[in-house]
């Protein structure tokens, strides 16, 4: 077997997550030909469990694993229920260590951390980390609420050459600095971005600027916002001899459009001279037949200004199904 693929499994109490358990426990020194793993998405893998996984027989020729949980460190988390039941940051480094050919990888964080109890701590490359991981394969990675640890700041010094498609869910509006630092590693070879809405709002109101995501990724084509932030879409003033200088971001997918985002996104359209589509993800068109009035009123007037003034630059606005209106 070479694809054990459980995202499509649900379980409905802690007794089944704990048989689930000690089932793949059992079963994974069977699979040394095992080149795919999707984890159940409710499953918290114990540490007996990530330790079959780690010394496994062909676990160097494993290539997507997804579905990963790891336990914050006690430094950040609020509560530690989960401790003992979910591997650490250390604990997933040295499985990935001995993966050298992963081209896909799924992790998230699964304790609540408190957002009073969050910390930007600093990003200092230089500090006693384990050695970078040699993932030279690695094509696409999502990582979801992964706090500023050792295995965070490991990925971020770890070279990812192939890199193209990168998720990130940050823990809350205060890590702006985190994604700063990883788009700074990792965003000059990514084709695709999607960064997902934080997982708490921001708690105070001394954060740090939004990244400029194009100007750190230029050769994105494709941008997928958790929320409208006018200031991700910014670009370096080109130097006066070159003019204006292009970026090849062909679709751009937002939740909702707004009167103010609109003003941001036409500002930046003679800078976007490929942009062929805006997304809006939550929105939908509304159907053929319903009054004028309607159609003017709310998100659908927002809707159909924005694919009015678009429709001048060749722009289509599609919906959350990515169609056009009726």
């Amino acid at each position: 077997m070479q694809t054990l693929d459980l995202s499509e499994v649900v379980l409905a109490n802690s007794t089944e997550s704990l048989a689930a358990d000690s089932s793949f426990t059992r079963l994974c020194p069977l699979l040394p030909f095992l080149a795919t793993l999707h984890f159940i998405p409710d499953m918290l893998l114990s540490n007996r469990a990530l330790a079959a996984l780690e010394c496994k027989d062909g676990i160097g020729e494993l290539r997507s694993l997804k579905g990963l949980k790891v336990s914050a460190p006690a430094a950040h988390a609020s509560a530690q229920p989960l401790t003992g039941l979910t591997p650490g940051p250390d604990s997933l480094i040295r499985l990935l260590r001995n993966c050298p050919l992963l081209e896909s990888l799924e992790i998230a964080c699964v304790d609540p951390i408190g957002p009073d109890l969050e910390s930007i701590i600093d990003l200092d490359l230089d500090s006693a980390l384990p050695p970078p991981l040699h993932l030279p394969d690695l094509k696409s990675l999502s990582l979801y609420a992964i706090p500023i640890c050792a295995l965070f700041l490991t990925l971020l010094r770890t070279s990812l050459p192939e890199l193209r498609h990168l998720a990130v869910t940050p823990y809350s509006g205060r890590h702006t600095a985190q994604l700063s630092a990883l788009l700074a590693a990792h965003g000059r070879s990514l084709t695709s971005l999607r960064i997902n809405r934080p997982r708490h709002l921001p708690t105070s109101t001394g954060d740090v600027p939004p990244p400029q995501v194009l100007a750190s990724c230029p050769e994105l084509h494709y941008l997928a916002l958790g929320q409208p932030s006018p200031e991700v879409l910014m670009l370096p003033a080109p130097p006066a001899l070159d003019g204006e200088q292009p970026h090849p971001l062909r679709v751009l997918t937002i939740p909702r459009p707004s009167a103010r985002f609109l003003r941001e996104v036409e500002a930046m359209l003679p800078r976007l001279p490929v942009l062929a589509i805006v997304r809006a993800r939550t929105v939908r068109w509304l159907c053929s037949g319903v009054s004028r009035k309607a159609l003017e009123a709310g998100v659908q007037g927002e809707m159909h200004e924005w694919r009015r003034r678009f429709a001048r630059r060749g722009v289509r606005l599609v919906d959350r199904d990515w169609r056009d209106p009726e």
